[in-house]
């Protein structure tokens, strides 16, 4: 279900073994942010260029944990994020996402 990548300021402790359900992933969401004493999290889905109905109602549940933002032309109602793929200006776009959650 979810994967994923490494960064070096969790240690791997932090990342769990295997996410196979939404309940375990919001289980690992909250545990993270209270471990490490993140004020706040995001997500950037950047493989996910169609995103399906279920995906977004599931995303749309995640939302008192983490920003979620997508690379997708599919417009997204508030408080999810979207970027078109091909925007010229994405990663400045991105960084002022960052900031502002």
């Amino acid at each position: 279900m979810a994967r994923f990548n490494r960064n070096p300021n969790f240690p791997d402790q932090d990342y769990p073994k295997e996410v196979t359900t939404p309940s375990k992933l919001r289980e690992h969401l909250k545990k993270l942010k209270l471990t490490r004493n993140q004020p706040k999290l995001n997500l950037l889905l950047t493989h996910c260029e169609h995103p399906t109905d279920e995906l977004i109602a599931f995303c749309h549940k995640l939302t008192n944990i983490l920003s979620i933002a997508w690379l997708t032309d599919k417009s997204l109602e508030a408080p999810l994020k979207g970027f078109p793929p091909h925007q010229p200006n994405l990663l400045s776009a991105i960084q002022t996402w960052l900031e502002e959650t």
